[in-house]
C-alpha cells in the first residue's frame, strides 16, 4: 500500500525481469536486490569448451542470486576463470563438467580457502559427477594454516592516538586546500575578480576543473597534454597536484577512511558502501552538529542495516572528523553531479591522473584498501613514527578492544572475536577470571547439599530404610526414591512442591544442575555414572564457550558436581562409572545441558 490506503501501482502485465546471463550464457550482467547493478563478467574469452563454460558460468549465476556485492562477484568471477584456464591447461584438459573428478578438483583447490569456495558454484552446474557433488557438499574442516592462527594483539591507545592524529593532519590538510582553491573559484565565477588580476588565470582553469572533472588540454595531442595556459596558471605543479586542488588525492582517502575507522570501528567494507548523511537530528540549526549515518554490513545478514550517530562537539569528536571528511569530498560530489554522474558514497576523490573518468568512488575492490597503503607510505615517508600493521582489519579490532563496546556487531561477536582474541585483553583480564573462578569454586564448596546414600543397588524394604535413615528422610518417600519413581537427571528429589530454590508449596521450575545445591535432592550409587558423565560433560562444555561465559553461567556448577565427586568418589574408580553410563543415559545429561528439561 501506499499513502492513505491507496494500493501501490502494479508494473505492467507484459513486465518481465532483465535476464542476467547473455543470451550466449557466457555474460552476467546481475542486479541486486536493491535493483543496483553489480558489475559485468565476460567469460567469451575464458578458455575451454563452450558448453563447458556455459555450465559452470550457468552456476554461478544462480549462487549469486543472493548476492549483493560487487566484490563477491568479482572474487567467485576471477575464481571461476582461473578454474578455466587451470582446467584447459590439465593433462588431459578438462573439458566438461562430468570430468570434475574428486581427485581433480582436490589437486586444483589444495588448501587455497578462495577456490575451496567456489564448490557452491560447480554444485549447481549440471553433469557434474554423484561421486564429486558427495565430496562438495561435505563440510571440510579449515586448512591448518586457517586453524591455527595467532591471538591478535590491538595497537596501544598511544599508538592508536598518534594514528589518528596523523590522518587528521592529512585530511586537515587536504580540506583547507580544497577550501583555499574553492574560495577562488567563487569568486571568480561570482565576477569578483576581474581579467587580468593575477587570480584570474587560476579562476578560470579552475572552473574547467570543476565542471569537467580533468585539466584543459590539447584536444589533438596524441598523449592528451596539458595546456600550457593551464600548467602556468598553477605554477608548473604536475598533474598530481593540480587536480588535487579540487579533488582529494588516495592518500588523503585513506586518511579520511584511517581517521572513521579509529573513531569509530567500522569495517573497510562498509566505508566503501557509505553514503553521506541527509538527515541530521538537529537539522533546525544552521550548522548541524549532530550526524546520522546509515551503514550496511551484508555479513550481518537480516541485521545489515543500521545507523550511528556522530556528534560534532570540537576537535578529537567522531562527528568533527566525519564533517571535515565531507568537506574533502563535497567538491568531487559536486562536480561528478554536473558531470550527469551524481554520487551518494562518502568516500569520493581522483583516482588517478587521466581524466573525469579516474573521479570516482572506493566502493569496488581494492581501491581503499590501496589508498590506506598509500597514505601510510607518505606519512612515513614524511617523518611520522607510525606503528607496524595501519590496515584496515588491525585498526578495527584496536578500536574495538578499546572503546570497550560493540561496534556495528552484537556484544557476544564484540566479547568472542574481539576482546577475547586479544591478546593485552586477555592478559588485564586474566586476574579477574581466576578470582571469580576460585569465588565460584568456595561458593559451590560451601553450598553442595545434594546427599549420597551410595549402598543402595537393589529394590526392597532393606534399601528404603537404609535411605530414610541415611538421608533422614520419612521411609514412603525413600521406598519411592529406591523405586525410581522420584528420579531427576542427577540425583532424586524427596520434595518436589518444597525446593531451596522457588516458592514453598509451588513446584520447583530451576535448572535440575540446582540439584546438587539443594538439600531435598538424594543420590544413590545407581546415580554416581550419571554424575560423573555430567562432569565431564561440563569439561567438554568449558572449551566450547569464552572464559567470560565461563564464569557466568557454568563455573559454580562444574565446581559444585566435581566437589561432589571428589567427596564421594576416587579419581580411579571414575573411569568405572563413565563406562557404566548408558546411551540414553548420555542423551538424558546433553539434554539437561541444552535446557531442554526445564519447566
Amino acid at each position: 500500500m501506499s499513502g492513505r490506503g491507496r494500493r501501490a501501482a502494479l508494473p505492467p502485465t507484459d513486465y518481465r525481469k532483465a535476464p542476467v546471463l547473455d543470451a550466449d550464457g557466457l555474460v552476467i550482467r546481475p542486479v541486486s536486490g536493491a535493483g543496483k547493478p553489480l558489475g559485468v563478467w565476460d567469460f567469451r574469452d575464458s578458455p575451454g569448451p563452450v558448453d563447458f563454460r556455459r555450465a559452470l558460468v550457468a552456476g554461478l549465476a544462480a549462487q549469486g542470486r543472493g548476492w549483493g556485492s560487487q566484490d563477491t562477484y568479482q572474487t567467485n568471477a576471477s575464481t571461476l576463470k582461473l578454474l578455466f584456464k587451470d582446467a584447459a591447461a590439465a593433462e588431459p584438459p578438462v573439458a566438461a563438467t562430468g570430468q570434475i573428478t574428486v581427485e581433480w578438483w582436490k589437486k586444483w583447490t589444495g588448501d587455497i580457502h578462495v577456490r575451496r569456495v567456489l564448490a557452491a558454484v560447480v554444485r549447481r552446474a549440471p553433469g557434474v559427477p554423484k561421486s564429486t557433488l558427495v565430496f562438495l557438499q561435505t563440510p571440510r574442516r579449515r586448512p591448518p594454516a586457517r586453524r591455527g592462527r595467532p591471538r591478535k594483539q590491538a595497537h596501544t591507545r598511544e599508538e592508536l592516538r598518534r594514528i589518528r592524529d596523523a590522518a587528521a593532519t592529512t585530511v586537515r590538510a587536504g580540506r583547507l586546500r580544497i577550501a583555499a582553491n574553492t574560495a577562488v573559484l567563487q569568486r571568480w565565477r561570482a565576477g569578483a575578480i576581474e581579467r587580468g588580476d593575477g587570480d584570474w588565470p587560476l579562476g578560470e582553469v579552475l572552473d574547467v576543473l570543476a565542471r569537467t572533472g580533468d585539466l584543459p588540454r590539447y584536444p589533438n595531442s596524441a598523449d592528451r597534454a596539458v595546456t600550457a595556459y593551464a600548467e602556468r596558471a598553477f605554477g608548473f605543479e604536475g598533474n598530481a597536484a593540480s587536480l588535487s586542488r579540487l579533488f582529494a588525492t588516495p592518500a588523503e582517502i585513506g586518511a579520511a577512511a584511517v581517521l572513521l575507522i579509529v573513531h569509530e570501528a567500522w569495517n573497510q567494507s562498509v566505508l566503501k558502501k557509505m553514503d553521506v548523511p541527509t538527515w541530521w537530528p538537529n537539522a533546525d540549526r544552521e550548522d548541524p552538529a549532530v550526524h546520522q549515518v546509515d551503514t550496511d554490513k551484508a555479513r550481518r545478514g537480516r541485521r545489515r542495516q543500521a545507523s550511528n550517530t556522530l556528534v560534532d562537539v570540537g576537535e578529537g569528536s567522531s562527528g568533527r572528523a566525519l564533517r571535515h571528511v565531507l568537506e574533502l569530498t563535497a567538491q568531487a560530489r559536486t562536480t561528478l553531479e554536473a558531470l550527469g554522474r551524481p554520487a551518494t558514497k562518502l568516500l569520493v576523490g581522483h583516482r588517478g591522473l587521466g581524466g573525469a573518468e579516474n573521479l570516482r568512488d572506493h566502493e569496488v575492490g581494492k581501491a581503499l584498501e590501496g589508498a590506506i597503503r598509500r597514505w601510510q607510505q607518505q606519512v612515513r615517508a614524511g617523518g611520522v613514527d607510525l606503528p607496524a600493521r595501519v590496515h584496515a582489519q588491525a585498526l578495527r579490532h584496536s578500536a574495538q578492544a578499546h572503546h570497550g563496546r560493540a561496534r556495528n556487531n552484537t556484544q557476544d561477536t564484540h566479547e568472542r572475536d574481539y576482546q577475547l582474541e586479544d591478546e593485552d585483553v586477555r592478559a588485564a583480564s586474566r586476574g579477574a577470571v581466576e578470582l571469580g573462578l576460585a569465588q565460584a569454586l568456595a561458593s559451590a564448596r560451601q553450598t553442595v547439599a545434594m546427599r549420597l546414600v551410595e549402598k543402595v543397588d537393589a529394590q526392597g524394604e532393606v534399601s528404603a530404610e537404609l535411605v530414610a535413615k541415611e538421608a533422614g528422610i520419612d521411609v514412603e518417600v525413600a521406598r519411592r526414591i529406591v523405586a525410581g519413581r522420584l528420579r531427576t537427571p542427577v540425583a532424586s528429589c524427596a520434595d518436589f512442591l518444597n525446593s531451596d530454590h522457588s516458592a514453598a508449596g509451588m513446584p520447583c521450575a530451576v535448572s535440575f544442575l540446582l540439584c546438587f545445591a539443594c538439600r531435598n535432592a538424594v543420590a544413590t550409587g545407581r546415580d554416581l555414572p550419571r554424575i560423573a558423565y555430567l562432569h565431564q560433560a561440563l569439561e567438554s562444555l568449558r572449551s566450547a564457550v569464552t572464559p567470560a561465559v565461563w564464569a557466568a553461567d557454568w563455573a559454580t556448577h562444574h565446581a559444585r558436581v566435581g566437589d561432589f565427586l571428589t567427596t564421594y568418589t576416587t579419581t580411579d574408580a571414575r573411569p568405572q562409572l563413565l563406562a557404566a553410563v548408558a546411551d540414553r543415559e548420555r542423551e538424558l545429561i546433553h539434554a539437561m545441558l541444552e535446557r531442554r528439561l526445564d519447566l
